[in-house]
């Protein structure tokens, strides 16, 4: 899946935090001339408590200010948040995975 992250082009990826198996997303790019990829940002938060494979918890926060919209627009998560999780002096929403990024992350696996 890509996206466009301030006006850079980049890839999703989809990986898991280790302690609770968490959803966790990235944005990398392609270094130019390089096969190394360079992180962009870190979509989401890992929490202190589990949440479903279908859904993410997306740091909207701080540097990702706007990330929501990035990753509706890329057709990553749905539209809606379905909740919300503390996260110390912030509050990262809960929200579904579409059913495309579904498939790419059962791929990936």
């Amino acid at each position: 899946m890509n996206a466009v992250l301030n006006k850079k082009k980049c890839t999703v990826t989809f990986d898991h935090y280790e302690d609770n198996n968490n959803v966790a997303i990235q944005l990398v790019k392609k270094r130019r001339g390089q096969s190394e990829e360079e992180l962009l940002a870190t979509a989401t938060v890992n929490t202190s408590v589990g949440i479903k494979q279908d859904f993410v918890a997306i740091k909207g926060w701080s540097e990702n200010t706007g990330i929501e919209e990035v990753l509706i627009e890329a057709g990553v998560i749905c539209e809606e948040a379905v909740g919300a999780i503390p996260c110390g002096m912030a509050v990262a929403k809960v929200f579904p995975l579409t059913e495309e990024a579904k498939e790419v992350m059962k791929n990936n696996q």
